[in-house]
């Protein structure tokens, strides 16, 4: 079960200067005398209501635990932690989101997850939209996890799909990818059957589905008798 939701990062605000005040110019007498409305400027960060992020993100539970069920059918052994970076329109509405760090392994549970955040009313910022930042974390259930595999053991099958990788990251040249892997046994060698990816920027989000596709069908070696999990940098 989702036990806890763990709040870092908080809000990040970018706070424009104050307006200038206006200047006041004695008119002549009319016969209808209009005030001109005052300029506006508008901040490209706001500040939003901290408290009030905190609620929204607590209302989501339900819609979170959802994902984390769907996963557990898929992979028994599915845990990790998770942070979303999250840009919130003045509307209130989501205008986009990625996943900035991620153990879970499992781009589905992740998608679901953004999903959730995306379909959700926020508070509206003050002064222009608000950067959000959000973390989740999923305890292990009863089921025996998976060994951790330190990234060498993987490094040989990554290099032989360089190619394959550059091809997916080349449209988001400044952006740097962690994938989080599951290995299951098949046969002689291993198999992927689950992979989640984090992305430093919203541009990298665009490149998730293609790293995945990737990584599925890489031919890892096998982890013996029991799945292994393995994270590696692109």
């Amino acid at each position: 079960m989702l036990k806890r939701v763990f709040i870092l990062g908080g809000i990040l605000v970018a706070c424009g200067g104050a307006a200038p005040e206006p200047t006041h110019v004695e008119a002549a007498p009319t016969a209808t005398e209009t005030t001109a409305p005052l300029p506006t400027m508008h901040q490209e960060l706001g500040s939003i209501d901290d408290r009030a992020v905190s609620n929204t993100f607590t209302d989501l539970g339900p819609s979170f635990e959802a994902c984390q069920k769907a996963a557990l059918k898929r992979l028994p052994y599915f845990s990790g932690t998770v942070k979303f970076f999250m840009r919130v329109g003045e509307d209130g509405k989501t205008k986009w989101d990625y996943v900035e760090q991620s153990t879970l392994g499992d781009s589905d549970a992740e998608r679901c997850l953004l999903d959730a955040i995306e379909g959700a009313q926020w508070p509206k910022p003050i002064g222009g939209d608000a950067t959000v930042e959000r973390d989740l974390t999923f305890d292990p259930g009863e089921a025996r996890q998976p060994a951790d595999w330190d990234p060498d053991k993987i490094a040989a099958t990554v290099g032989k799909h360089k190619k394959d990788f550059d091809k997916c990251v080349q449209n988001a040249p400044n952006a740097k990818f962690t994938v989080t892997a599951y290995v299951a046994p098949h046969g002689k060698a291993g198999k992927v059957v689950a992979a989640g990816v984090a992305t430093s920027n919203k541009e990298g989000g665009g490149q998730v589905q293609c790293i995945v596709d990737v990584v599925k069908q890489m031919k890892p070696p096998s982890p013996g008798s029991y799945p292994a999990k393995v994270a590696f940098g692109l």
